[in-house]
């Protein structure tokens, strides 16, 4: 049994927020175990015992929408990192997209590099941090809709066909791939319209979807309303809220997500041009879905503090 103290390290992306355990320095014998624990809302890790070095607008927050466990190789060229990211439920998620920009960012922190390749279940992803490591951006991968590759589960004449602006569960919701399986319902009215997006409960209408039959590894549930079709002058504009599978519940952010809202807005033609700007409740995040090749996924992050927690929580 782990009794020994793990130095850790909390990074958000637009409120996304994450442990981050150096794996190659470090053993945690459970990592599930640690993940459910230290992630807990309402009993997990606070910042405000530890050492805080570097306080943000989030870092009073009590737990986090993550653990990631990272293994640094600076014999490649560019670094490579692998990521492991476990989350509240002690499952393991193939691809985050704020998880990845918080990678680079941790990366860049330790070797002072600012471009690296992140193994990831889904794959690996290219990564850059701006020069002062404010913000970063990663390569997304290619959208999917195709209803093996979500996966969706259906039979007859529609098992073969992407499930796009389709009912379920009493959201109409369009099917995509980002790394990990979305839904993504759009409504009417953004962030400022009172009976907007955020006038919707997504605790009560997100589950059903989640953990439809349809979906058969289950789906993260996005809301998004369109707030700009991006047919003036600026990218489109999109709001966003995200209840996540492995959390359990909404984010402050979702970068597959956004990936996702994008993609599918795309796919609808509710919006113009492949770039667009998602505003999830953590701020905003940059969003590019080529006609062909990867989407790529922009936005702030920042470090929050460093301290040590058990390895074995019990």
């Amino acid at each position: 049994m782990n009794t020994h103290a793990v130095p850790v390290e909390k990074y958000h992306g637009t409120g996304n927020d994450f442990l981050v355990v150096d794996a190659a320095a470090e053993s945690v014998g459970d990592r599930a175990a640690f993940a459910r624990a230290h992630c807990d809302r309402e009993t997990g890790v606070d910042g405000r015992d530890l050492d805080a070095d570097e306080r943000g607008a989030h870092s009073d927050r009590r737990g986090a929408d993550g653990v990631l466990f990272l293994s640094v190789a600076e014999r490649f060229d560019p670094t490579r990192v692998v990521m492991t990211l476990v989350q509240p439920d002690g499952s393991t998620a193939t691809m985050c997209g704020n998880g990845a920009r918080v990678v680079a960012r941790w990366a860049h922190d330790r070797t002072g590099d600012h471009e690296f390749m992140i193994d990831t279940q889904a794959g690996t992803r290219r990564a850059t941090v701006t020069a002062d490591a404010t913000a970063a951006t990663i390569e997304m991968g290619v959208p999917t809709f195709d209803p093996r590759r979500v996966p969706v589960a259906r039979e007859g004449h529609d098992a073969d066909d992407p499930l796009v602006d389709e009912r379920v569960e009493g959201l109409t919701v369009t099917a995509v791939n980002t790394g990990v399986p979305h839904a993504v319902a759009f409504v009417d009215g953004g962030r400022n319209d009172s009976d907007g997006i955020d006038a919707v409960d997504l605790d009560v209408v997100a589950p059903p979807v989640r953990h439809a039959d349809v979906f058969p590894e289950g789906a993260n549930v996005n809301l998004a309303a369109v707030v700009d079709d991006g047919s003036g002058d600026g990218p489109a504009v999109v709001d966003q809220r995200t209840f996540e599978r492995g959390v359990e519940g909404e984010t402050r952010s979702c970068g597959t997500g956004a990936v996702a809202v994008v993609a599918a807005a795309r796919r609808l033609g509710l919006i113009d041009g492949e770039a667009a700007v998602s505003r999830p409740p953590g701020g905003e995040l940059e969003i590019t879905v080529p006609d062909a090749g990867h989407a790529t996924l922009t936005g702030p992050v920042a470090h929050e503090f460093s301290g040590t927690i058990p390895a074995d929580p019990q």
